[in-house]
Order: structure tokens, then sequence, then C-alpha cells
């Protein structure tokens, strides 16, 4: 090798170690570019799983997009599915989206939306939300609330708010359960300095593969590093605080240690791999102490995996099985 070419060798390796430690030095000082990174993980565009069925629902629902709802947050926006020909207000399922607090998009809700307002005879209200780092806790969860009086103003008859659900998955699970704990235990929501809008209006909530006992993150440790730096990443961003693991706000949100014998009849499901089980079964032990109503459908003793959000994969069993209970509890407390 000449002195020019090892000059450029020594040139390029002295460039790719300084990128390497800038990178590594805006990782340690803002969660922004991680949660960046992680956000496109779920931004991909939207697949449907059961084309004929998704085929079928879709020719009896209409669909408004991107209805706006007043906040103090950005991406205030929602979709709305109704059955069409309604011939009375319909009960209301509101639905948050997932993307571990720092991505997603209510348009991933296409399918599982319209199936379930075709199938249920119900009004489906997907909304968006601002997302972390942008927005911090809880103002996600005041987000909800926001759109709920934007609802409650602006009914226009066809949707029956005193029948309400409240669904989400993955994070869109903990903001739309503990925005349920909020309505049904008043010194929690005194804690939260929030209004009880809904007190009575809740008849069920749904959580997919929820992080709903946010406090047992700061305890485990996975083996997997990039799930590792995914959690830090999010609580991070979420909370605001590079040392998430203390922060007060984190047991907060933990919903197991806030749920009352008020909480509505519930709906809970997760998968056994790179997810949340474990929460929702404490959530479901809880729940039942309190002789809450809890229908579930976990996989602890399945030996097959079955990953987070494997409810929306309708090509397989084990998302038809969570559609058709789903479907059965909506119906049952309608």
């Amino acid at each position: 090798m000449t002195k020019k070419l090892l000059k450029i060798a020594l040139w390029l390796l002295s460039a790719i170690i300084t990128l390497i430690a800038v990178i590594w030095i805006a990782f340690q000082v803002s969660p922004k570019p991680g949660a960046y990174i992680f956000a496109q993980m779920f931004n991909r565009p939207v697949e449907i799983g059961d084309k004929q069925a998704y085929k079928a629902a879709r020719e009896q629902v209409d669909i408004t997009q991107d209805i706006t709802y007043t906040s103090k947050q950005a991406k205030n926006t929602y979709d709305l599915y109704t059955p069409k020909n309604a011939d009375k207000p319909l009960p209301v399922l509101i639905w948050v989206h997932g993307g571990g607090f720092v991505g997603g998009d209510k348009s991933g809700m296409k399918e599982f939306a319209t199936r379930i307002a075709a199938d249920a005879h119900i009004a489906v209200v997907a909304m968006n939300y601002e997302l972390a780092p942008h927005a911090h806790y809880p103002s996600q969860v005041m987000q909800v609330d926001e759109l709920v009086k934007q609802l409650q103003q602006n009914n226009k008859a066809i949707l029956n708010l005193d029948t309400l659900f409240f669904g989400g998955d993955s994070a869109g699970s903990q903001i739309a359960l503990q925005y349920a704990t909020i309505q049904t235990n008043a010194s929690y929501a005194q804690e939260m300095t929030m209004p009880q809008t809904l007190p009575n209006a809740i008849k069920g909530v749904i959580s997919y593969s929820g992080p709903v006992n946010l406090k047992q993150l700061s305890h485990e440790e996975s083996p997997n590093h990039a799930m590792q730096l995914f959690i830090k990443t999010v609580a991070w961003s979420l909370l605001n605080d590079k040392h998430w693991q203390t922060n007060l706000k984190l047991d907060q949100g933990s919903l197991v240690n806030h749920v009352n014998q008020n909480f509505p009849p519930t709906y809970i499901t997760d998968g056994n791999f790179y997810s949340f089980q474990d929460q929702g079964i404490a959530l479901e032990k809880r729940l039942k102490s309190l002789s809450v109503p809890v229908t579930s459908l976990f996989f602890n003793n399945d030996k097959k995996q079955i990953p987070h959000e494997y409810q929306f994969n309708y090509a397989t069993p084990e998302a038809k099985a969570c559609y058709d209970q789903t479907l059965s509890f909506l119906k049952q407390y309608i």
C-alpha cells in the first residue's frame, strides 16, 4: 500500500470512528434519534390480512377520515367508521392505536375497525394523538378526553355516547385503559388532575398487547439488547426523563395499582413473544380480585411463539380466535 492510499485509509477510518462517536453521543443526550428510528418500524403501509372478510365488511361501512377534534396537541384527528343505513344511534368503540408511544397511526386500524363496525353494528372512532418525544405523558391521555368532549359537543344523534367502549393496542391499550381508570376511580382522577367526563357511560374496555403495568419494565432485564434499547428510548421519550426507572409517573401509569371495583368489564389478550403478557396477566388477576368481569386470551402455556400485536394477523388461527372473542365481548355488553 502506497503512502497516499494509507493516508486515505486512515482518514476514512478516522471519519468512521468520529461518526460512530457522534451517533453514540446523540443517543446519550436525547431520546429523539432513537425514537425516530423506532417510529419507522410502526409507520409501514397498512396491509390487509383477510382480504375477503375486509371486502365484505367494507361494502357495509361508511368511513369518514381525518375529522379534527380540538386539542392543545398536534395529530388531533380521527376516523369514523359507521355501518351503512343505521336506523338508531350506535354504540361507540373509541380505539387508540399502538406504536410504542413514538409511532403508529390511526390508519393502521383500517381492517379491524371496518370489520368490527360491520360485525358488531357499532361506530368505531380510531383516533390519533401526538407522539413522544414531541408530547410527554400524560398528554396522550388528555387527548382522549379532548376527543370525548368533542364527540359530546358535536354529536349528530348517530352516536350513542351512553354506550361507550374504549380499546387500544400496545401503547394505545395503556392510554385507553388509563383513561378508563380515571373515569371510574375518583381519587385517581384527582391525582391525575383530570375530570370524570364519563363516570357511568363506559360499558367495557379492550386491551391488545398492552403495557398496563409500566412499573414492571423498570425491574425487567431483557436478554435482547435491541429490546432494552427500545424500552429505554420509549420510556425516556414518554416521561422526558433519562432516569425513567425512578420516575414516580411510572407508577402512576401502572394501571394494576389504580383500577378499582368500578372498572368496566374487560377483554384482555397478549402474545407470549416479545410482548407484555406478564403485565396483562397481572391486570387480569387484579381485576378478578375486585370482582370485575374479565375475559382473557393468553398463551403462557403455549410453546408456539405468539408475537406482540398478533391480533391483527388474521391469517393465523390465534388472531381469528381473538377477533371472535372481541366481537362476542362487545355484543355481550352493548
